[in-house]
């Protein structure tokens, strides 16, 4: 991480990368995007998502994003599941406001700052293909929160579920990012969804998980991937996704470009 990154992400709990993916990448990976919403669900393995095409399974190690997630991590990276998302007007109401600490634990995460780096265990990159306007709706955080000592009240920051035009608490910030940024969060952030309001186009984005690779998710098996999929990855895409222990390094972490074979 630069000086610049690592200073943002302990401050806000995420980061605004813009114009991580080139004009390429970008292009095919939206072309991939429309071949695969354009398929019955029931026709796709199940797990699909980011192993559809390899320049989605691609981004899983970009190299913009890459050595940021090797750092929060502490060089201990595991894929823990990627989600290709699809937000259009017709959904019907906000996710709400949430974090790995309210839901999952408060033991379970840990975000540390040693020896000038930053330590997270749970981290989600959020790779966009379309682009987000003010007042669009989509994704909202508080920042800071990561490193809140305290529970959030409960009604603290209220979303109406139903109300397209809820009023933003000034602690939210609505983030608006445009096609080929990257928004990486800390799970320890509070963050939510609002309605997707635009009835001419969506919001379309890979969302991948990572969490530490001896961290045993708490979704147990169920986000078990079948071999029908797990025969679509690259080598190294398979190795970021194995567990191992705390003593382990992995190959692809001594290398800050991965290229899939």
């Amino acid at each position: 991480m630069t000086p610049t990154q690592r200073y943002l992400f302990d401050l806000n709990g995420y980061l605004h990368l813009k114009n991580v993916l080139s004009g390429t990448e970008l292009k095919e990976a939206q072309d991939a995007v429309e071949r695969c919403i354009k398929i019955p669900p029931d026709q796709l393995p199940h797990g699909w998502n980011f192993s559809f095409d390899k320049s989605l399974e691609a981004l899983t190690m970009h190299p913009v994003t890459w050595p940021i997630i090797k750092e929060l991590s502490d060089d201990k990276p595991r894929l823990n599941r990627g989600s290709l998302a699809v937000d259009t007007h017709e959904k019907a109401s906000i996710t709400p406001l949430h974090c790995a600490r309210e839901g999952q634990g408060w033991q379970t995460r840990r975000y540390e700052v040693k020896n000038r780096r930053i330590f997270c265990n749970d981290i989600v990159a959020f790779f966009y293909f379309t682009d987000v306007y003010p007042g669009d709706g989509g994704l909202v955080v508080v920042p800071g929160s990561h490193k809140s000592e305290f529970q959030r009240p409960e009604g603290l920051f209220f979303l109406d579920l139903e109300d397209p035009n809820p009023k933003l608490h000034p602690a939210l910030e609505n983030i608006t990012p445009q096609a080929g940024d990257v928004i990486v969060l800390s799970e320890l952030t509070t963050h939510g969804v609002l309605i997707w309001k635009p009835k001419d186009r969506d919001r379309r984005f890979l969302l991948l998980r990572y969490k530490t690779q001896y961290f045993q998710d708490e979704q147990g098996e169920r986000y078990v991937y079948g071999q029908e999929l797990l025969g679509r990855l690259s080598p190294e895409t398979l190795e970021l996704m194995a567990y191992a222990s705390y003593q382990h390094t992995k190959e692809i972490v001594k290398h800050d470009v991965i290229h899939l074979s």
